[in-house]
Order: C-alpha cells, then sequence, then structure tokens
C-alpha cells in the first residue's frame, strides 16, 4: 500500500508540474502574439503613412517592407504562437532579415528614435520572440504526450477515462446485443419450420401405412 501511495503521489506531482508548465508556456504565446501584432502591425501602419506624406529615394522599397515584410511578420508570429510550428517562427526570422538588408535605416522620423535604427531594433525582437516561441514549442510537444494533457487535472483524466470506459462498454453491448438478436432470429426460423417438417414425416408415414393396409 506504501508503494501504491507512492506511486500516486508520484503521478500527482508530475501532473501538477506538467500543468505548471503549460501554464507558464501559454503564458508565453499570449505575450509573443501581443508584442507581433502591437509592435509590427503599428509599425507597418506608421511606415505607410510617413512614405505617402514624405515620398523619397527610397519611398518605394519602404513601402514594400511596411506593405508585405512587415504584415508578413506580424502574421508568421502570430501563427506560429497559435499553431505551435516553427516553420513560421523560421519565416519570421527570414523576412525580418531581407527587411533589415533592403531597408537597414528608412530615413524617416522614425529611425530617429533609437540610435540603432527602428528596424534595426525589430531585428532584435524578431530574433528575441523567435527564440522564446521556439524553446515553447519544444516543451508544448513534450507537453502533448504526457498524460492528461492539456487539462493535467486529475478529476478530468478520470472523468475522460470513465467516458471511454462507457463508450468501450456501450460497443460491447450493442455488438453483444446484435448477435444475441441474430441468434434468437435464427432460433426462431428453426421453431417455426420444426413442426412442419415433423407433420410432413408423420403425413408420409401415416399415407405410407394406409397404403400397406
Amino acid at each position: 500500500m506504501n508503494t501504491n501511495g507512492k506511486m500516486i503521489n508520484s503521478n500527482l506531482d508530475e501532473m501538477g508540474y506538467h500543468g505548471a508548465l503549460y501554464k507558464k508556456i501559454t503564458k508565453h504565446y499570449n505575450i509573443t502574439t501581443i508584442l507581433y501584432v502591437a509592435v509590427f502591425l503599428p509599425y507597418a501602419i506608421a511606415m505607410l503613412i510617413s512614405t505617402s506624406l514624405t515620398p523619397g529615394d527610397g519611398t518605394t522599397i519602404a513601402f514594400f517592407d511596411a506593405l508585405i515584410i512587415k504584415t508578413g511578420v506580424a502574421f508568421c508570429g502570430f501563427m506560429s504562437c497559435y499553431k505551435k510550428n516553427n516553420v513560421y517562427v523560421f519565416c519570421v526570422l527570414l523576412l525580418q532579415l531581407i527587411s533589415l538588408i533592403i531597408c537597414p535605416t528608412l530615413g524617416t522620423f522614425l529611425d530617429l528614435l533609437s540610435l540603432f535604427g527602428a528596424n534595426r531594433l525589430l531585428t532584435v525582437l524578431a530574433f528575441v520572440l523567435g527564440i522564446r516561441t521556439f524553446l515553447d514549442n519544444r516543451t508544448y510537444r513534450y507537453l502533448s504526450e504526457q498524460a492528461g494533457f492539456p487539462h493535467f487535472n486529475e478529476r478530468r483524466l478520470n472523468q475522460d477515462f470513465d467516458k471511454q470506459q462507457r463508450e468501450i462498454k456501450d460497443e460491447f453491448q450493442q455488438n453483444y446485443e446484435r448477435l444475441k438478436k441474430t441468434e434468437t432470429n435464427e432460433m426462431g426460423d428453426l421453431s417455426k419450420a420444426a413442426p412442419s417438417n415433423l407433420m410432413t414425416g408423420h403425413r408420409e408415414i401415416n399415407e405410407s401405412g394406409m397404403e400397406a393396409l
């Protein structure tokens, strides 16, 4: 009993640890998603307005960067957290690197906000968020293979187990009743056929006896 009690306590402690870890990475996903949407999209909108009001030599490239690349970074960043897929993480890093290459500085008021240039700071942010999401995705895959995922609640786990058992039992019961009904129908057919065959046999015997007389 002591051994069983230790095993139960160990399982509960492990489930509690997994539950806390799941809440932690869920919080990370939420914060990362907010940063992608709240930083890159407003930056793209601001750049679209800026390039429209102050046209210059790099206006076309800046407009393309804001409309396509920065919007793509925000979208892929959101999907990397929503789908838990590292393909989107690599897309974020690739798009932002392309943005940094074609637009190291945009020559607008946004670059005056930083000594290093706003786009360079966004590249640093993209890499930090990308690494964070990559690690969270690895943890998520680990947790998805553990018992009790995603709730990691003992009561919920027991309810799910009982539900599965009922479904298995219901399926077994349905098969049993189907077989029983089939056997009953076959027995009914035999019981209907037997008297007829017996009567036919008696009739043949009686007729043969009468002919002999």
